[in-house]
């Protein structure tokens, strides 16, 4: 399945291909609105992301063209929007088809998991197993060290399940997570997977002795760096 990107950002492929490869997707993007008319019936793209900021009279033409081969239920149209984005415009959108309208600030990884959730409503994601747990082994060395957000002291230990969007934490002491709650926010913890440091935020999502963790934003290319880093212990990300 093809995401079709039209936008200016040279990062924009790359943060879209860090989520969505992994899960069956191929990426392109076309900085050039008119390229991406010329070749959209060709690249039939099961999903298309515009960025409004960058073409504001020529996204209405993109979805028009990609309307007139393509249904709302073969082809989903996302345009990514400001904050700022007129009501009148967003109902232009909705006549012309677009299915989703969602923040053109798109950084973190729940950014990309909360896309795929409402994306998710529409096509029938790519038949591909998704990310695979690593559970490493004693020779692996998987240590993660963070500052205890309420007391402000170093809390160590090591994940016990690790995959790209998140893990299971046992700490060296039980003790030092006995107090953080649900929904707690970690930020800048340091995650050592095998030769890669990784700095990353996460959120609590159970502490039941250990924390279980999503991954809500990884800093510079740590979300790549893990990727690679588990493609040599797990056969299928």
């Amino acid at each position: 399945m093809i995401i079709m990107l039209v936008g200016n950002d040279p990062t924009l492929k790359k943060r879209f291909q860090s989520f969505f490869t992994p899960l069956g997707y191929s990426v392109i993007q076309y900085s050039r609105p008119l390229k991406a008319m010329d070749n959209m019936d060709e690249v039939a793209p099961q999903i298309l992301v515009c960025c409004t900021s960058d073409y504001p009279r020529h996204w209405k033409l993109i979805i028009k063209q990609l309307r007139e081969s393509r249904t709302r239920d073969e082809s989903v149209a996302i345009l990514a929007v400001p904050k700022d984005f007129p009501a009148e415009e967003a109902n232009k959108a909705a006549f012309l088809g677009v299915n989703i309208l969602y923040p053109e600030r798109m950084e973190t990884l729940e950014d990309f998991q909360e896309l795929n959730v409402r994306i998710s409503r529409y096509v029938t994601p790519p038949e591909r197993p998704q990310f695979n747990t690593w559970i490493p082994g004693k020779e692996d060395k998987v240590s993660f060290i963070f500052r205890h957000p309420e007391e402000y002291r170093m809390v160590s230990g090591r994940f016990t399940e690790l995959n790209p969007a998140g893990g299971v934490f046992r700490p060296d002491d039980p003790a030092d997570i006995q107090e953080l709650k649900a929904g707690t926010i970690i930020e800048n913890g340091s995650l050592k997977a095998g030769d890669s440091l990784l700095s990353l935020n996460a959120r609590i999502i159970r502490n039941s002795g250990t924390l279980s963790l999503a991954f809500v934003e990884f800093s510079d290319d740590g979300f790549q760096d893990l990727l690679e880093e588990m493609n040599m212990h797990v056969s299928t990300i």
